[in-house]
């Protein structure tokens, strides 16, 4: 019994966690870090704020938490993709449609993820970037896996390619799906124009 309690509470207290994150990305989305307030996030996630501060220390926490916790799942996710897939080109495929989508989708992400790649001074800088170079990694080794199996060009630096890989899909969603107001163009015809993109 006692450890059905525990795993309820625990079950809580995450779920709680997960709606202060999903509440600072809307309103870090929409406002920018540096313009929202604790206040603010709070309010959105329908809690006090002593309950946000049990969560997390402070406003950067959230923003961390946000940005590690959002390219740990895009991480885990191209890793499968990897393993899966029997070669270079499919994985490339599946690995940028999904990104595509999941940046399409969560506009506020990518807005957040965008502005604050490659800012200095921000308690999450140097987190963030481990985790960038985690998808830098993956991508660049499914280059080499392409350049192996024939159907890359060895030219390509797969280091280089994959950064410009990833910079387009951010910039392309952040530009298709609409800053503001709505998208200049659909999801599936967005996601078909960057699966198109990496086959060719």
């Amino acid at each position: 019994m006692a450890t059905m309690v525990a795993k309820t509470k625990l079950k809580k207290a995450e779920r709680t966690r997960q709606q202060l994150l999903d509440a600072a990305l809307r309103i870090i989305g929409r406002k920018g870090y540096t313009s929202a307030t604790v206040d603010e996030i709070v309010k959105e996630a329908g809690v006090s704020k002593g309950v946000a501060y049990y969560h997390f220390k402070s406003k950067a926490d959230m923003a961390s938490g946000i940005l590690s916790k959002g390219l740990n799942d895009v991480a885990v996710q191209f890793q499968s993709i990897a393993r899966e897939s029997n070669n270079a080109a499919s994985a490339l495929t599946s690995m940028l449609q999904l990104f595509a989508s999941q940046l399409y989708d969560n506009r506020e992400f990518a807005r957040f993820l965008m502005t604050e790649l490659w800012r200095d001074g921000r308690a999450w800088s140097q987190a963030m970037r481990t985790r960038v170079e985690e998808l830098i990694d993956i991508i660049a080794a499914q280059i080499a896996r392409g350049q192996e199996e024939g159907i890359l060009r060895e030219s390509l630096d797969p280091r280089f390619t994959a950064v410009s890989i990833i910079g387009l899909v951010v910039t392309d969603a952040m530009y298709y799906a609409g800053i503001e107001g709505e998208p200049l163009m659909d999801k599936a015809a967005f996601t078909d124009h960057i699966q198109n993109f990496a086959r060719h």
